[in-house]
């Protein structure tokens, strides 16, 4: 009985396959993508690629390739031991080539949140979002926002039991901060930057890397750290953060450190679950928020755009930055 349970077993690897470690690099300088997000052939996340470019797959399965500094990429893995994305490369319109002394930063983003409830899509949202930054002070002022907005009907999703009604719903707005992701670390007198990787003390958090031929620098750490994993009692709930890494992409100019007024991109994932002390159920829950800065200026007034200029807007820029083919597919789907 033994023999027949393990060849059972043995029989079933060979079908399924064994996941490989898989690099994800850079198809010019060659040097490892940290922080790409992977979907399956359902759209479903099935993980993001280590600081050091690394990803389990598995060989003959379709996969999608998502990340903010590169143009998304599908294919059928074939056990190569690493697969090259190509960098992605916009330009910002630049509305008035003003100087830096006016009063604000006037900035308008394209963004987009995913949320997957247990391997599903569930939440989209997707829009334009303006800002108007105080030059002297970095005091940041929302200005008018357009969004379009889903939310999926399935039932085996769909949140049944009462006790789960405070939600799963963790997309949000984007909002950008007075200092970029860059500054914010390097404030904390522990952390550095050696060789092109973020350490804290003396452990790899993150990583630096510049882009000479765009005049980029790609920037991303573990958010997370120094905690594993963040859990939120409240209410019956427990909520467990196990993974947040964050990615934001700068203009360069080699003396300066990239400040808010330089970013171009900014993308953040979290993995959660989510559970009730009463109920049989588990949330897993992964949500990716990105935007991207598509209109900038210098001016010394406060307007907000009105939402008609908004609206032309969104349907320039929504174009622009697709979305994987599989999440396309399902939001046509259930539209």
């Amino acid at each position: 009985m033994k023999l027949f349970i393990l060849a059972q077993i043995l029989f079933l690897t060979r079908l399924v396959g064994f996941a490989k470690q898989v690099m994800l690099a850079d198809s010019i300088t060659k040097n490892p993508v940290s922080y790409a997000t992977v979907y399956d052939a359902n759209g479903a996340v099935i993980g993001r690629s280590d600081m050091g470019g690394y990803i389990s797959l598995q060989k003959g399965y379709e996969y999608h390739i998502s990340h903010i500094g590169y143009q998304p990429k599908s294919l059928v893995y074939n056990e190569d031991d690493i697969i090259f994305l190509s960098p992605s490369s916009y330009i910002i319109s630049e509305i008035t080539a003003t100087a830096k002394r006016k009063k604000y930063y006037h900035c308008k983003v394209y963004f987009r949140s995913i949320e997957h409830v247990d391997s599903c899509l569930k939440y989209y949202m997707d829009g334009i979002r303006e800002f108007y930054i105080d030059t002297k002070s970095r005091k940041v002022h929302c200005g008018n926002v357009v969004t379009n907005y889903f939310m999926s009907k399935r039932q085996d999703i769909a949140q049944k039991k009462r006790s789960m009604m405070i939600g799963d719903r963790y997309m949000a707005l984007p909002f950008i901060d007075k200092y970029s992701l860059y500054e914010e670390t390097m404030r904390d007198k522990k952390r550095n930057i050696k060789a092109g990787v973020v350490y804290a003390d003396t452990v790899s958090i993150g990583s630096c890397k510049m882009l000479p031929e765009k005049n980029e620098m790609l920037f991303s750490i573990d958010a997370l750290w120094p905690k594993n994993m963040l859990v939120i009692n409240l209410f019956g709930y427990t909520q467990v953060l196990s993974k947040h890494n964050k990615t934001e992409l700068y203009r360069n100019d080699d003396y300066n450190a990239p400040s808010v007024f330089d970013l171009k991109s900014s993308n953040s994932y979290r993995h959660l679950t989510l559970t009730h002390k009463k109920e049989n159920l588990v949330r897993d829950i992964d949500v990716e928020d990105e935007f991207y800065v598509v209109e900038y200026e210098y001016t010394d007034k406060k307007e907000s755009s009105p939402p008609e200029l908004l609206q032309d807007d969104y349907k320039k820029y929504s174009g622009m930055f697709p979305i994987t083919e599989r999440i396309r597919e399902q939001l046509v789907r259930e539209e």
